[in-house]
């Protein structure tokens, strides 16, 4: 009886060992948050770029459109850095790897589309002294549009990036504990 209950008792120390190394760090969720970023600015530049070169080589528009497309996008990652410091950096440390994880594909880029809007609007609210206003939705639909692209892309690497990390704990952890 005593041998079961000490067996009982390490399988309990085990489960709790194996249910610890599926946490991951904040540190690691930041890390795999600004790799997003980065992935969904990446998007970005190769959409700038392959408009511009469609633009100047099949269109005979001006070459300075290359240029002028990676100075844009230059100017576009800063402002995306802020608006990761406001929104993604604090949805990356608030909500926790596991719940995050449990989205659908679909939800996941819904969730990414919709996050992109509240950074925006910060970055509106930083520029504008508090003060947004626009004549019409054409001024800022291109932005609107970047914007969309860089955080859906950037919050699907960034659940991809978290899954990834939690298979790998759980084939840690099953090669770790004989069963």
């Amino acid at each position: 009886m005593n041998a079961a209950y000490s067996n009982q008792s390490l399988f309990q120390d085990m489960q709790t060992k194996d249910t610890k190394l599926f946490r991951i760090t904040p540190a690691k969720r930041l890390a795999y948050a600004l790799v997003g970023l980065l992935a969904g600015d990446l998007m970005l530049f190769v959409f700038l770029l392959q408009h511009a070169l469609h633009a100047t080589l099949l269109a005979g528009e001006p070459a300075h459109l290359i240029s002028d497309a990676v100075q844009m996008f230059i100017l576009y990652m800063i402002f995306s850095f802020v608006g990761w410091l406001f929104v993604g950096m604090p949805t990356a440390l608030l909500f926790p790897a596991r719940s995050i994880t449990r989205l659908s594909w679909p939800l996941a880029v819904l969730v990414g589309l919709v996050l992109g809007l509240p950074a925006l609007f910060v970055i509106f609210a930083l520029l504008g002294s508090s003060h947004i206003y626009f004549d019409n939705f054409v001024e800022v639909g291109t932005l609107l549009a970047y914007t969309v692209l860089v955080s859906t892309v950037s919050f699907v690497v960034y659940l991809a990036l978290l899954r990834k990390e939690m298979m790998k704990s759980r084939l840690v952890s099953s090669t770790r504990f004989v069963h």
